[in-house]
């Protein structure tokens, strides 16, 4: 089966008042829907802990999706967060592949994450690397 291979991304972190390098597993991806076609790439944390993808409003709104109008869905986080999405339904295209799936819009988010429902589960395989800090997707 083809396995799509990532490098973390490295991300500037203040911890204990230093500034360090945290990597992060990112993907990027492109979006259809409402016969529109999402152009710019987003780049996506591939998170392992998050339930659904999560994405700022302005990319669903840039797909002519009317936000409000999607089933409002409550994301509750770590410390009991929590902020409300609308889910829509698109087409995301990743390394040639591309697969209908549910995308949960926030005007509360802004940081774009794929999640356990609505992308880990098109793959045969997801796998973290942490070590050699590579993601390994799998068909």
């Amino acid at each position: 089966m083809p396995i799509i291979k990532y490098d973390y991304f490295p991300t500037p972190l203040v911890a204990n008042k230093k500034l360090i390098a945290f990597y992060y597993p990112i993907v990027s991806i492109q979006l259809s829907g409402n016969h529109r076609i999402y152009f710019q790439p987003i780049k996506c944390v591939v998170d392992s802990g998050a339930d659904f993808n999560l994405l700022p409003a302005n990319i669903g709104e840039d797909l002519g999706f009317n936000i409000k109008k999607g089933e409002k869905v409550t994301h509750t986080g770590i410390g009991n967060i929590t902020l409300v999405a609308y889910k829509h339904t698109v087409t995301l295209y990743l390394e040639g592949y591309k697969f209908k799936t549910d995308v949960h819009f926030s005007y509360d988010h802004k940081i774009p994450i794929l999640g356990r429902d609505g992308f880990f589960k098109y793959f045969k395989k997801v796998t973290f690397n942490e070590k050699e800090l590579r993601l390994e997707l799998e068909y």
